[in-house]
């Protein structure tokens, strides 16, 4: 190790002038330029994101700016009095890591496109910055004044006494330039835990733009030479909280045998702390300089708050006493940190995490997908809008105010085939039917049943049966209070009418996956009956698809209300036709879609829908129904969303469904239906966009309108049958979907089986 009176360089090993740079081209080599690849810098990153427009100030000795990896981009400073005739191997290696020219000869930097700025802080005899750096300080401080943009500086040095980071009063002097730079220290090469720092700010705020930069080897173990920063403090006291203590402000980047520039147009390898330090630094330049390409200014709190975050961890999980947050990752940090929104304010809001808690485990956190949340479970399809690019180039920002493009393949262009199996499957719960009374007086009956559904929720249905009316009632899934085993009790008939109003809620039915049902009909005369049918939701409808960049919450509340009113006039024996109306109120979701936040389609919705339909028995065993409904859906709330509120949307929804009684067997039903989904096939729907942001925060939107596809035709098909036997009950179902007979429709089949058996 190379000794100071003072300060000492931070560099363990020096391989002098083993390869002529000039004659060399060992950018990006899996060989000789390994530790670009550790840190995740290639070649196509440097493409997009090289560090352009801003500098990387090396506090360093004399770098050899002749050098042909750093002429044209290398100024030199020595804002102390000392002499200067040589051009020294230390400042040299590190302003090569840090930001080498991409130029097809000798090695590449971190930061190829930002500028160097070497303040010679060492002498041809040693250390000269007696006042422990502000002089050099200052001048980066009036350099930036003139638009330098020096966004690091690199320190590779420290004080020569073992297991010292700091020289006494350097954090002090520090403190004064939080808001200038990010400061990247070398931890030294002592190979022991760093000492108590003593300091009568707090750090975590004071000194937030600290980076402490450890070394490790190829095979990211930290290296035997490198210091460490166990649990000690940076505070008054030798006691103190997390966030105060060393590991919190230390990161590690590779150290151990790094090719680098060396004097004299050569390159040299090179081992310390002090080559470690120069990745961070380039680190901060490429992050900077991608953050204004995406017109976003990060401070330098934020920067090495965003390397520390975006940390690959190593060691014990979490933020430890060794490495602490981890090996610098520079793919990670040009990443969404933290949580993601989308904004629909005029302007971007920006958090500002300064005092960052290490976190006991470092696990993925879920992404909050808007001021609110993305559509749930159900999202525009294809067969819905007519265009798949109404989300084109949408951006979503990260806690620092970042702009990233959203993955809207999740949410525009994708369909849920698996409605109507899911619906199918949840028939089978019936032969789990834990108990059953059957009382039928000749005038009066009624028919109660507990049952089991497979997601193991109770559904218990009530039916009575008079003269001149009916009553049935029901708690839990709709889909097994509507479907039944045939049974000689009058209360087992089929309720047709709220069959029917149930299919034609469509997606919105699975809103009333745990609702209270009520269905009753009245004889007003031998041939025309009322019908009254209403579902209350009670319970909670699940929503936990992850969506790409744009991750659903776990669970939103469902809340709904549905009511139809319907008369039928009997045509003949046992054939009659009618006509509805119903009203479907739903808060958080329209139309079944789940919607609430930065993607809501209205916080309340009102659909209503006019049916007609023919309901009939063909003979003693078939019976059928077929129907129709138009819907108009219009909602309100969505001030704070993207899109403009529903106003009159169309929809239409129709069918056929065929029952057959005690065709296979002696108390079974068979189940045909073939039905269009209902589909929103009229209106327009309007969002406005965002693109981007200016440097001020506001955010750029653009404005789109998208009418609905009424040529799309999606179909399902679905047979159900349940059947009562003499040692069980059992079921099956084959269910068939297609989103647009049309065009390219995605296509699923599913088939489900359940038997319960009977001691």
């Amino acid at each position: 190790m190379t000794n100071r009176p003072i300060i000492s360089a931070a560099i363990l090993v020096l391989a002098f002038q083993a390869l002529p740079a000039s004659a060399s081209d060992y950018e990006y080599s899996s060989s000789y330029q390994r530790n670009l690849a550790q840190i995740k810098v290639t070649e196509e990153l440097h493409d997009t994101v090289n560090g352009a427009g801003f500098g990387i100030a090396v506090f360093d000795s004399l770098a050899d700016y002749t050098h042909v990896d750093l002429q044209g981009k290398t100024s030199a400073y020595a804002p102390y009095a000392g002499s200067y005739r040589y051009f020294d191997f230390h400042g040299t290696h590190v302003s090569g890591i840090a930001g080498a020219l991409e130029n097809d000869i000798g090695v590449v930097g971190v930061a190829p496109g930002a500028a160097i700025h070497n303040y010679a802080v060492f002498d041809d005899n040693g250390w000269v910055a007696y006042d422990l750096g502000r002089r050099a300080l200052d001048a980066v401080r009036t350099q930036n004044s003139l638009g330098a943009n020096i966004v690091s500086v690199n320190m590779s040095y420290g004080p020569s006494t073992k297991d010292d980071a700091f020289i006494d009063g350097e954090l002090e002097l520090f403190d004064g330039y939080t808001d200038d730079f990010v400061i990247v220290r070398a931890a030294g090469n002592d190979g022991r835990k760093l000492r108590y720092e003593p300091y009568s700010g707090t750090a975590s705020t004071e000194l937030a733009n600290l980076l402490i930069v450890g070394s490790v080897d190829s095979n990211n173990r930290l290296s035997k030479f490198s210091n460490r920063p166990g649990g000690v403090c940076i505070s008054l006291r030798a006691r103190c909280a997390s966030s105060e203590r060393m590991y919190n402000f230390f990161v590690v980047a590779p150290g151990s045998n790094i090719l680098s520039d060396y004097p004299g147009q050569s390159l040299a390898t090179a081992s310390g702390t002090s080559m470690a330090a120069p990745h961070v630094a380039g680190v901060v330049a490429l992050v900077a300089h991608d953050a204004a390409q995406k017109n976003t200014l990060l401070t330098p709190t934020q920067i090495a708050s965003i390397i520390k975050e975006s940390a690959t961890d190593l060691g014990r999980r979490g933020v430890d006493a060794v490495y602490g947050w981890g090996l610098v990752n520079a793919e990670a940090a040009l990443a969404p940190a933290g949580e993601v929104s989308i904004e629909t304010a005029p302007t971007v809001g920006v958090t500002k995490p300064v005092a960052k808690q290490p976190k006991a485990k470092k696990s993925k956190r879920k992404k909050k997908a808007g001021r609110g949340r993305a559509g749930g479970r159900r999202a525009f399809s294809q067969s819905t809008i007519g265009t798949g690019d109404l989300l084109s180039g949408m951006v979503v920002f990260d806690d620092y105010g970042r702009p990233f493009e959203a993955n809207t393949a999740a949410l525009v262009g994708t369909s849920n085939s698996s409605v109507l199996s899911e619906r199918g499957l949840a028939v089978l719960g019936l032969v789990s039917r834990q108990g059953t009374v059957d009382v039928d007086t000749g005038e009066h009956a009624f028919l109660a049943w507990n049952t089991t559904g497979l997601d193991g929720k109770a559904t218990s249905a009530l039916r009575m049966v008079a003269e001149d009316y009916e009553l049935n009632i029901g708690l839990g899934a709709p889909e097994l209070f509507l479907m039944e085993v045939p049974s000689a009790n009058r209360a087992a008939a089929p309720q047709r009418f709220s069959r029917i109003m149930f299919s034609s809620l469509g997606e919105a039915s699975e809103l009333f996956g745990e609702a209270i049902s009520v269905g009753f009909n009245t004889r007003f005369s031998d041939r025309l009956t009322g019908h009254v049918f209403s579902l209350t939701e009670t319970g909670w409808m699940d929503d936990g698809e992850e969506q790409g960049l744009l991750e659903a919450e776990p669970e939103t509340e469902g809340d709904a209300d549905f009511a139809a009113a319907g008369l039928s006039y009997r045509v003949a024996e046992g054939w009659s036709v009618g006509g509805s109306y119903a009203v479907l109120r739903e808060r958080g979701t329209v139309a079944g879609m789940a919607s609430s936040g930065a993607l809501s389609l209205g916080e309340e919705a009102l659909t209503q829908f006019w049916g007609t339909n023919v309901t009939g028995d063909i003979d003693q065993t078939f019976s059928v129904s077929a129907f129709y409904t138009r819907a108009v859906i219009n909602s309100s709330g969505t001030a704070n969303s993207l899109f403009e509120d529903a106003d009159n949307w169309g929809a239409d929804h129709y069918g056929v469904m065929l029952d057959a009684k005690n065709l296979v067997h002696e108390n079974s039903v068979l189940r045909f239906s073939l039905v269009k989904p209902l589909q929103i096939t009229s209106g327009t729907t309007s969002v406005r966009v965002p693109v981007g942001r200016e440097l001020d925060g506001t955010i750029n939107y653009v404005r789109r309108h998208s009418d609905f596809d009424s040529s799309a035709l999606p179909l399902e098909a679905g047979l159900a049958y349940l059947a009562e036997t003499g040692s069980g009950t059992y079921g099956l179902t084959l269910d068939l979907v297609d989103t647009n007979l049309n065009g390219a429709g995605e296509r699923g089949v599913t088939v489900g089986a359940g038997f319960a058996f009977a001691f």
